[in-house]
């Protein structure tokens, strides 16, 4: 079993609750929680050690409002995405980096694949969500529910344009009939790659 290092990342407005599963002192893989009350870091635990067996060594955090993170500030996707950003500096430079976003993070992790400044080339998206720009700019709350309760508001999303630049490897994931994540969204990542 690998042994979790945690740390702290304080991004100004919030400190977030981070670890490194380090495999021979290296780590170049992010994992990004999803959106659900209950969602922290410590769900990826059987999933970092099964990569961490295999040579692949972890970064997870949880974002501001989860886990043993603060909550000072309003939440929002684009907070979210900065502090994706801001855990990302703590992955190896060197290594061939690669990011994992399980529902609300799957467009975030496409955002971060997307920059060729992150160098990440691999992305992996697990019932990965996608998000109206409108709702990726407001916070949690009334509006942000109210644009995600637009019908195919999801459609919108700036996400199907930008994995059209990721030259990495891409594995998506998804269900045939989750009622919070349409299908149709994996779909149009894997015709847009």
């Amino acid at each position: 079993m690998y042994a979790l290092r945690p740390f702290a990342i304080d991004t100004g407005a919030e400190v977030l609750a981070a670890d490194r599963l380090e495999v021979d002192g290296r780590a170049s893989c992010l994992l990004l929680h999803g959106g659900a009350a209950m969602s922290e870091r410590s769900h990826w635990l059987v999933l970092r050690q099964n990569l961490a067996s295999h040579g692949i060594g972890t970064v997870a955090v949880d974002f501001s409002g989860h886990g043993e993170s603060s909550a000072r500030t309003p939440n929002s996707l684009s907070k979210r995405y900065d502090e994706a950003i801001a855990a990302l500096q703590y992955l190896d430079e060197a290594d061939s980096r690669a990011v994992i976003g399980i529902s609300m993070s799957g467009e975030i992790a496409v955002r971060l694949a997307a920059d060729p400044n992150n160098r990440i080339r691999r992305l992996v998206t697990l019932v990965g969500a996608a998000y109206d720009s409108a709702a990726f700019e407001a916070p949690f709350g009334p509006a942000f529910t109210k644009i995600l309760r637009t019908p195919q508001s999801w459609l919108r999303s700036v996400a199907f344009e930008q994995i059209a630049s990721f030259p990495g490897r891409l594995t998506v994931v998804r269900t045939t009939e989750d009622t919070i994540v349409p299908a149709t969204i994996g779909e149009l990542l894997i015709a847009n790659a």
